[in-house]
């Protein structure tokens, strides 16, 4: 059995409601209840004493008739300073992601953060609801699970102001009960007039009561939208009040009569009997009602979008005849789809006979909404050793409600995600993204959670703050990779890192780079690399005359595959080329100091070039040849020597011959027989002919 209990402006509502064996909902008894002093006032309690003084009555009556004793109670909050508040996120990929139950927990607690920024002081958020996914530019009724780049959410949060929740317990302690379910009176009526297989419709509920008018919008499979507007019965007793110079309390009687009576006899406030006919009274009301109806339906589109499909208007304040027809009017609607809910029409069983009328449809939805999800919603909890009083929004609470709720700023659940830096690299913009936050840690009675685990009356939770992800790094060799440089001989792979130019400067350093660098750079020349590499050849000292000389004592062979390539060769940074180091001592004769001499003589009749040493070697006062190989730390010493003349013997080196071979020969120089010691000149002509010994002569 639950105690439903309907605070409205101008009268308390109790009802007991339980279910039969076919978990029906069934009305046992209802006691109602009018205030006797006007301590509401649009839909907020104003005087605590007298408001508890007509719902302990209501209690108490109850009771007594059913010889029970009430200490729990189901409520529900007005919407009278309810706001939402609309907030948006969205994720950018460069590559398809799977979307995760977490990344989408932290999308839409992103974009409650955003509406949140909005919200005005003392203002408690009692939910949210997503009223659309998209993927990469289309709609999508869930995501988890899909893939895309581009992730978007937008979301309405809602949030009513903390002193209408103060009052409101207020009254229920000052009657002695403990509040297990608390939730808002839109959603109270939406839960038994919109149940969940309608919400695939289109519809808007309007709760027209004494002091606002509540709307809520399904569609899709769920209620997208909540709004008020603070107009609705009470500007209509006004209304009645000018006009005809009544009493409020006579005004009410007035408007209440009009669904059924064409001749209304009252006293004015000069004590006056009055006859009032009934279209009379609903000429003197039509441009109040059209006031309200035209910013109800202008409300109902501002949260839907569009005219729904189909309008449901509940609320005992919406009983005048009119309002159905200037509703439909002012939303340009046909009133077939726009009709009084009336509470008989109903899915339940009155036991009482009694409820019926569209003004039983909230107390109604109180008592429905608690026995479907009874327990769900508690009296409070503790956050880090303060207890939060919880506001009711839709039967069960997940940690991050709480957590707004007592007013921890949603970034330092989130945290900030690390800052991003653009650089440009050879004219091509390049992103590199900071690192995601990590999520504070949350616990519920000592035990891990996350921010999406729901929570029990009287549940400890702990929560600490986030950690902001780290900026975004990035150093000049992560954009112009090195060479790497295999060894051949040894597989050791060296690194060389081209010349490139950051924001105009030269520069080989792996610097840490700015947003708005600018990185150039250019194919790298073998000659380069060879340069880099030859620093690991052996190197030899020596002098030469006492002058001291350093070279490499080899050559550097580099590769890419099979290829070996030249100086003038190009390669890109990131290639990776094979080397190898080939050791190769140098001989006197490479000296640049190895002077040569020539002549040019007829040899024969042919006309050759006679070239030799022009110096002589002394390495560590030893003669030797030109082909003496430099070893590390010689002393070289030349000499020119006096005579550096050819005689006719310089000719030998142009025949390949064995001289021990020789048989006979026939030498002349100027067609006169000479001697192999003779000088040669420019121009001498030789005849030099031979015979070799035969095989059967050696």
């Amino acid at each position: 059995m639950v105690f439903a209990l309907d605070i409205g402006t101008r009268k308390i509502a109790g009802l007991l409601v339980g279910f039969d064996e076919d978990e029906k909902m069934v009305v046992h008894d209802v006691i109602i209840k009018e205030h006797e002093h006007r301590a509401m006032l649009d839909g907020q309690i104003h005087d605590v004493e007298k408001v508890a003084k007509v719902a302990a009555f209501v209690k108490r009556e109850l009771e007594n008739r059913n010889n029970i004793k009430l200490d729990k109670v189901a409520v529900a909050l007005a919407g009278r300073f309810l706001k939402t508040y609309i907030g948006e996120s969205s994720i950018t990929s460069e590559e398809p992601i799977e979307i995760t139950k977490d990344m989408l927990t932290r999308l839409e607690l992103d974009a409650v953060a955003k509406a949140t920024e909005n919200i005005e002081p003392n203002m408690y958020c009692v939910g949210y609801s997503v009223i659309r996914y998209e993927l990469d530019g289309m709609w999508f009724k869930k995501l988890e699970g899909l893939k895309g780049k581009d992730i978007y959410v937008k979301v309405v949060a809602t949030y009513l102001p903390s002193h209408v929740v103060e009052a409101m317990l207020s009254v229920v302690k000052k009657v002695g009960l403990t509040i297990t379910h608390l939730t808002l009176e839109p959603i109270a009526a939406v839960n038994i007039t919109v149940p969940e297989d309608l919400r695939i419709l289109n519809i808007a509920l309007v709760d027209v009561g004494a002091g606002t008018s509540d709307i809520a919008i399904s569609k899709d499979g769920t209620i997208i939208a909540y709004g008020m507007v603070p107009l609705a019965g009470d500007e209509i007793t006004e209304a009645i009040t000018k006009k005809f110079l009544l009493d409020f309390q006579t005004a009410e009687f007035v408007k209440r009569s009009l669904e059924k009576q064409e001749i209304i006899r009252v006293k004015n406030i000069l004590d006056k009997e009055k006859e009032l006919r009934r279209e009379e009274v609903l000429d003197a009301i039509s441009d109040v009602v059209d006031k309200i109806t035209k910013k109800v339906a202008e409300e109902i589109i501002e949260l839907n979008g569009d005219k729904p499909q189909a309008v449901m208007i509940v609320g005992g304040g919406a009983k005048v005849p009119i309002f159905a027809t200037y509703l439909a009017k002012n939303l340009e609607m046909d009133e077939d789809v726009v009709s009084l809910k009336d509470s008989k029409n109903l899915d339940f069983i009155d036991k009482t006979g009694i409820v019926q009328g569209s003004e039983f449809i909230t107390p109604l939805g109180i008592g429905y909404t608690a026995l479907h999800k009874k327990g769900a919603v508690f009296e409070s909890v503790n956050v880090n050793g303060d207890p939060i009083q919880l506001i009711g929004f839709k039967g069960n609470y997940t940690v991050w409600e709480v957590l707004v709720q007592y007013g921890m700023d949603m970034r330092k659940l989130l945290g900030r995600p690390g800052k991003s830096i653009v650089i440009e690299v050879n004219d091509e913009t390049v992103v590199v993204k900071g690192q995601m936050p990590i999520s504070a840690q949350v616990k519920i009675n000592g035990l891990e959670a996350t921010l999406r685990d729901n929570v029990r009356h009287g549940d400890s939770i702990e929560v600490g703050e986030a950690i902001d992800g780290e900026d975004a790094k990035a150093t000049l060799y992560d954009f112009v990779k090195p060479i790497r440089l295999k060894s051949l001989e040894t597989d050791e792979v060296l690194e060389y890192f081209p010349r490139v130019t950051l924001n105009g400067f030269s520069t080989t350093s792996n610097v840490e780079l700015k947003d708005g660098d600018v990185i150039k750079y250019e194919k790298i020349k073998v000659k380069e690399i060879r340069e880099f590499l030859s620093s690991d050849l052996v190197k030899i000292e020596y002098s030469v005359n006492n002058t001291y000389k350093e070279i490499n004592a080899g050559e550097v062979k580099i590769f890419k595959g099979e290829i070996e390539l030249s100086d003038e060769n190009t390669v890109l940074p990131g290639e990776e080329l094979q080397y190898a180091l080939i050791v190769n001592y140098p001989k006197i004769r490479e000296l640049p100091e190895m002077e040569k001499i020539s002549i040019v003589i007829n040899i024969n009749g042919e006309q050759r070039v006679l070239t030799k040493d022009g110096v002589l070697v002394w390495v560590n006062d030893q003669l030797v040849s030109p082909e003496y190989e430099i070893k590390d730390g010689d002393k070289i010493r030349t000499q020119i020597p006096e005579n550096q003349g050819f005689i006719v013997a310089d000719i030998l080196r142009l025949f390949d011959i064995d001289f021990r071979r020789i048989k006979s020969y026939k030498l002349l120089k100027n067609g006169e027989r000479t001697a192999f010691t003779e000088p040669l000149e420019n121009g001498d002509e030789i005849i030099f002919e031979f015979e070799e010994i035969k095989e059967q002569d050696a």
